[in-house]
């Protein structure tokens, strides 16, 4: 059986995922086309627009077959670990192919790129080190010197989370066939609207006072129109508010927290104690050495107790999000390397490690329930 797989956010699912999805399966005409998607947090550290099974669901309905969860803290976490520990679960799943979307180039010039800045690997980690050295953050240290190296062509997100997937196939599994499919006319990092059918989820999410129709499919617009009408749109405000009160009244500390860094604890009291909002806090902690993607993901590690010893986990199973019938008949056999979960079992068959995970993952499902006024334990009552 031929997989093909795409990390995702479906942040919200727009024509540019659905492009992705039909190339990507014209290309490699897979017998099974499959998603490892972010929960109800992403990885820029904010709470999803659309709950992970709204997501889920509407994925499955423009071309994919199957789509799990990524655990919480991966999601949570900067673009390196992202991609290798998502590549790590996909692996287990036996796929074939990896498809992901490139941005200022085609794809025989990005698979040259590509050679060109893993043979000068060496060098741009002597020159990461150096930008380090002068307390920049590792995340703008690594921008820098792959800049250095690459040119600003090659600088989009995209790119930059893309080649972390190639890295990471190269690691854990050659035999991973990666598939880069170049973006339609919008960027990744686009605010504004300027083409009739594609928009980046970005400018989407910037612009929701306006008429979206012909950039998302219908299902997703849909969806989207609903949670407005419904005044059911999480709340990253609210988010802030629980972070407030853990921090400087239950006073709980940040020991072993991801991407927690020494000091970082104090100054954010000092911040908070003149009672701000949300985007004057991220504005003041923000610096060259933390970025606000870094701030927010942190916040939302604090929030769900993730600390580190999470990445030491070695994660044997998979939570399902949405699946066809044609995912149901082929479950038998990946689930011989490793465990599936659609609901909660009254024993779930884990190690404790792993179940410390899914025990986060549903800690995460709930507090989006918080945030956006969703039933509590969702996890529990989807019917598949």
């Amino acid at each position: 059986m031929k997989k093909l797989a795409i990390i995702a956010e479906f942040n919200p699912f727009h024509e540019g995922h659905k492009y992705l999805i039909e190339k990507s399966k014209e290309i490699t005409k897979p017998d099974l086309s499959l998603a490892i998607m972010s929960g109800d947090f992403v990885q820029r550290g904010e709470p999803a627009i659309l709950d992970k099974f709204t997501r889920a669901s509407i994925a499955l309905n423009n071309g994919l077959d199957l789509v799990i969860e990524m655990p919480s803290f991966i999601s949570l976490q900067s673009a390196k670990f992202f991609a290798s520990k998502s590549i790590d679960i996909l692996n287990k799943l036996g796929i074939d192919y990896l498809a992901f979307g490139i941005e200022n180039m085609e794809a025989d010039y990005f698979k040259k790129k590509i050679d060109s800045i893993l043979e000068k690997n060496v060098l741009i980690e002597e020159k990461t080190k150096d930008y380090l050295d002068k307390n920049y953050s590792y995340t703008k240290a690594s921008y820098l010197a792959l800049e250095n190296i690459a040119g600003t062509e090659f600088l989009s997100s995209n790119n930059i989370l893309a080649l972390e997937y190639i890295k990471a196939i190269k690691n854990i599994n050659p035999r991973i066939k990666y598939l880069p499919i170049p973006r339609k006319e919008a960027l990744n990092r686009e605010k504004n609207i300027s083409h009739p059918k594609f928009a980046s989820s970005s400018a989407i999410r910037a612009n929701l006072d306006k008429d979206l129709s012909s950039l998302m499919p219908k299902d997703s617009y849909e969806e989207l129109k609903k949670a407005m009408a419904a005044n059911i749109l999480p709340s990253a405000d609210s988010l802030f508010r629980i972070f407030q009160y853990k921090l400087m009244i239950s006073n709980d500390n940040f020991d072993k927290i991801l991407a927690y860094e020494e000091g970082m604890e104090e100054y954010f009291k000092k911040i908070l104690i003149a009672n701000p909002n949300l985007d004057y806090f991220i504005n003041k902690a923000t610096s060259p050495r933390y970025p606000a993607s870094r701030i927010k993901r942190l916040i939302l590690n604090y929030l769900l107790d993730n600390t580190s010893a999470l990445n030491d986990v070695d994660i044997n199973f998979i939570k399902i999000l949405a699946l066809n019938k044609k995912a149901k008949t082929s479950l038998g056999e990946m689930s011989q390397d490793i465990k599936i979960i659609m609901r909660k079992a009254e024993s779930l068959d884990l190690d404790n490690d792993n179940l410390l995970v899914y025990k986060k993952m549903i800690e995460a499902s709930n507090l989006y329930s918080i945030i956006s006024r969703r039933d509590f334990n969702r996890d529990y009552k989807v019917k598949f």
